[in-house]
């Protein structure tokens, strides 16, 4: 992807679209970008909550962007949900814990080295979770930043 090209893709809200974001980001950046692992991680966090977290209703739609910028991939999903719950917060659990879940946007806020936000969505319902993955061209890292290493 160059920076002069954006992807968008609208998946049904069912729990297989997570799945399917992360073969379109492998189609979309290829397994060799240097920001493949960390971009498919993310997307698939975002994705899984905004399916999991509005009013579920598999009618409704959900939205993944994926914008190359400078030194960074733009991810956006948004939820076109009914959702009336707070804004997504950060929920540090103790390491030792058993929980399944829970752990999405701390994932996603290590990944991006906090750069993600949220907004409502201005055209009705729902929101959008963003967050900024560096693309792997320099090797800045700063707080919060975490490696992932790519599959062997």
């Amino acid at each position: 992807m160059t920076p002069d090209t954006h992807r968008e893709l609208t998946l049904p809200a069912t729990p297989e679209s997570a799945s399917r974001a992360r073969e379109e980001v492998r189609t979309w950046l290829g397994e060799t970008h240097p920001a493949y692992e960390q971009t498919r991680l993310a997307v698939s966090e975002l994705v899984t909550n905004a399916i999991r977290h509005p009013r579920h209703d598999p009618s409704l739609t959900v939205t993944l962007r994926l914008i190359p910028t400078k030194d960074h991939l733009r991810i956006e999903v948004t939820d076109h949900g009914r959702s009336t719950a707070a804004t997504p917060a950060l929920h540090p659990h103790d390491s030792s814990t058993l929980r399944e879940g829970g752990r999405g946007l701390l994932i996603v806020d290590l990944l991006s080295q906090g750069r993600w936000d949220t907004h409502p969505n201005p055209d009705g319902p729902g929101r959008t979770v963003w967050c900024e993955i560096p693309d792997g061209s320099s090797s800045r890292r700063g707080r919060g930043a975490c490696a992932v290493a790519p599959n062997p």
